[in-house]
């Protein structure tokens, strides 16, 4: 995890940063013990960060890693909530890649579920709020149509 974490700190690489956030995605996505690692090693900042890069491949798992932690209990959420998470999520929700806009809506789910005090902080943000009911909204799949024959 110390590695992980420098890495993530000490480059610019977007090969390098994308490899490094999967390794985290895996690495959290389990037991609260795990996510305990991901949250002690002090890079939660750092990951919400990422969430502004240029490239969606570094996008997509930093933001991966954040819902795994925000899926753990009140107080690995409240590491995410501290370091940025919730305020970098915010862009996501529009973002041209369908996947990061559904990634970005089951993080702040997943916020939701938490503490009254982190219930608050997300419905004090009433951009957010009406970025995922947008979402909520729109059509992700074509209505098919039915057609039905009907003989006399």
């Amino acid at each position: 995890m110390p590695v992980l974490a420098q890495v993530l700190t000490t480059t610019d690489d977007k090969e390098t940063l994308m490899d490094a956030c999967w390794a985290l995605s895996y690495l959290s996505d389990g037991e609260n013990d795990r996510v305990a690692s991901v949250v002690a090693s002090g890079i939660v900042p750092r990951l919400a960060a990422l969430l502004s890069h240029e490239s969606p491949s570094v996008v997509t798992p930093a933001l991966r890693t954040l819902g795994n932690v925000v899926s753990g209990d009140d107080a690995q959420t409240q590491a995410v909530l501290d370091g940025g998470g919730l305020a970098a999520v915010g862009p996501l929700l529009s973002h041209v890649k369908k996947g990061i806009r559904k990634e970005a809506c089951w993080m702040l789910s997943n916020i939701a579920a938490g503490s009254r005090g982190q219930i608050t902080s997300l419905l004090e943000q009433t951009h957010l709020v009406d970025a995922v009911l947008h979402q909520v909204g729109r059509r992700s799949m074509p209505v098919a149509k039915v057609h039905t024959n009907i003989y006399i």
